[in-house]
């Protein structure tokens, strides 16, 4: 479906994604990715491959309710048609809520000076297969435990006890500037925001505060982990359904908006 040339502009996207059935976002021979599912959608269209850029790159199984991304368009097609020009061609697990022309030098990814990811856990005894994307947890919680775990996450540290081995940050001090929990009934929602995050990190600090929750980890540990990067074997990796890149902001007004936003769970 290709159409008319015209010159090179810069697209800026908003996504929304359920991720159960791909292998993350960022392209990989591997499977499916979000990337390239775009990708291949896009190329329908303009009838070359472009290269979509996000402004993250989550994991396999994490969702995202509005993944701001940018490409580089040589095509006529006015940018408010794209989404339905695009999701025309997506799965019903993607779809494309916005696109606008943006400024030659938006970068999706560098120019983010804030984002919020929100895991949501369910604790019940019994599984709820159309419940809410949310990792099940059947041990009661200590909500008290919790939130005192989630104020000393607040702030200025070091986060090297919350990455993934396979980590490729070069800095891992980070300022997290809003990490909370909200309960519904039986459906607990972790909400941290901060300019960037380490690989894995939301889904460890979400594993290390369960266990606090759980009786398994007491506040000396975790200040070991937060000041020493010593992560005990008890300190899980949370799965990865519970977790929704809910956010982004790139000027002070949406920073603002999304450090105030804390909606009632379910959000996805």
């Amino acid at each position: 479906m290709s159409g008319p040339q015209g010159t090179i502009r810069r697209i800026r996207l908003l996504v929304q994604y359920d991720g159960a059935e791909f292998l993350g976002w960022q392209s990989q021979a591997q499977g499916p990715t979000v990337q390239d599912t775009l990708e291949r959608a896009l190329e329908a269209i303009v009838g070359h491959r472009v290269r979509i850029h996000g402004a993250g790159r989550t994991d396999t199984g994490v969702h995202a309710a509005a993944m701001p991304a940018h490409c580089d368009l040589q095509h006529s097609i006015p940018a408010e048609r794209l989404p339905v020009a695009l999701n025309h061609f997506l799965p019903p697990s993607i779809s494309v809520l916005e696109a606008d022309d943006a400024a030659p030098d938006f970068d999706a990814r560098r120019h983010a000076i804030m984002r919020w990811y929100r895991y949501q856990v369910l604790c019940e005894r019994m599984r709820r297969p159309l419940g809410p994307r949310a990792w099940h947890v059947w041990r009661p919680l200590d909500v008290s435990a919790m939130t005192e775990a989630l104020e000393l996450l607040r702030g200025e540290h070091d986060f090297s006890g919350f990455r993934s081995a396979h980590c490729q940050s070069r800095r891992s001090v980070l300022t997290l500037q809003g990490a909370e929990l909200t309960r519904a009934g039986e459906l607990l929602a972790f909400d941290f925001k901060c300019r960037s995050f380490l690989h894995h990190m939301v889904r460890f600090m979400v594993g290390t505060v369960v266990a606090v929750g759980q009786g398994l980890l007491d506040r000396e540990r975790l200040l070991r982990i937060l000041d020493h990067g010593e992560r005990p074997q008890l300190s899980l990796c949370a799965p990865p359904e519970g977790l929704c890149l809910m956010a982004v902001g790139y000027d002070e007004a949406e920073r603002e908006s999304i450090l105030s936003a804390r909606p009632q769970p379910p959000s996805f």
